[in-house]
């Protein structure tokens, strides 16, 4: 795959989070993905990761990742975002800094998701206990 394929792949993940579309956030991982959400465990494959995204999104009616750089070779993508989320209870976590790796499988999907933020920083935005 090309660093202009996954690029693309990334882009598309982060939109399908804007969209709070489950199907699309896992149709573009490896059926064994790991999604470590620092500073939480890491999941391991798509059973796991569906079942956190659904609850995340159960507790939420919007979210923004907003890409401020991203940078790409041959092996992996790497985002500086800022992240917004709205939460049903009608409070919102506003642009939250979170660093993404991205890396790929032969077949292009994202096998490895590795999220840095600040818990601190999440609890100060008014987010929920993880």
């Amino acid at each position: 795959m090309s660093v202009s394929q996954h690029e693309e792949t990334v882009r598309a993940f982060c939109s399908a989070w804007d969209n709070l579309d489950v199907p699309g956030i896992l149709g573009l991982m490896s059926q064994d993905a790991v999604y470590h959400n620092m500073p939480l465990e890491p999941l391991i494959g798509q059973q796991q990761i569906k079942a956190f995204i659904e609850g995340f999104f159960k507790i939420s009616n919007a979210c923004q990742f907003d890409i401020l750089k991203l940078v790409a070779n041959d092996q992996c993508v790497v985002t500086e975002r800022v992240d917004t989320f709205g939460l049903l209870n009608g409070s919102s976590i506003d642009k939250l800094p979170v660093l993404g790796i991205f890396e790929f499988d032969d077949e292009g999907k994202i096998s490895q998701w590795r999220e840095y933020w600040d818990l601190k920083a999440w609890a100060d935005r008014g987010g929920p206990a993880l």
